[in-house]
């Protein structure tokens, strides 16, 4: 189901962030990632990532997850906008597939023509966002008086 992402929230994941993706360890623990990322017009967040590494193994354990964006823009609070997303991953083990989107986030975020790294493939990783919260105009709820999404 497509989500209907803010209009800065869209324009903030097009700027070519780092994100910090969040899942779950098959025994519990948090594991955070790294990653890039790219946004689907119909407003699903994507990434590659080889299938042998752990936040794929981990979005296959269970596919929940959080991706955490942060802004370079300052609020007059003096707080950092930030992004949070929640959402449910589906992974796509198409290799050719992902390696062509891997290729393609590579040009975005370097300008390089292709994804250098050998690591045997990658897949496709697609979330369905199910919240969107932090600290910005897409957040629409309740806040303390600092700002700070409740």
């Amino acid at each position: 189901m497509a989500y209907d992402l803010h209009p800065e929230a869209r324009a903030l994941i097009e700027s070519r962030p780092c994100a910090h993706l969040v899942t779950m360890r098959p025994n519990g623990r948090p594991h955070v990632s790294f990653i890039w990322i790219d946004v689907t017009g119909d407003g699903r967040i994507q990434f590659g990532t080889p299938p042998w590494r752990v936040k794929g193994k981990n979005l296959a354990h269970d596919p929940n997850c959080i991706l955490s964006i942060q802004d370079s823009q300052k609020l007059e609070s003096g707080l950092t906008r930030h992004l949070l997303i929640e959402g449910v991953a589906s992974i796509d083990n198409d290799l050719e597939r992902g390696q062509r989107f891997m290729d393609q986030l590579f040009h975005k975020y370097t300008g390089a023509p292709r994804f250098g790294l050998n690591e045997g493939g990658h897949v496709l990783v697609t979330v369905e966002i199910t919240r969107v919260s932090g600290v910005g105009p897409w957040h629409t709820g309740k806040t303390t008086s600092y700002g700070t999404p409740i």
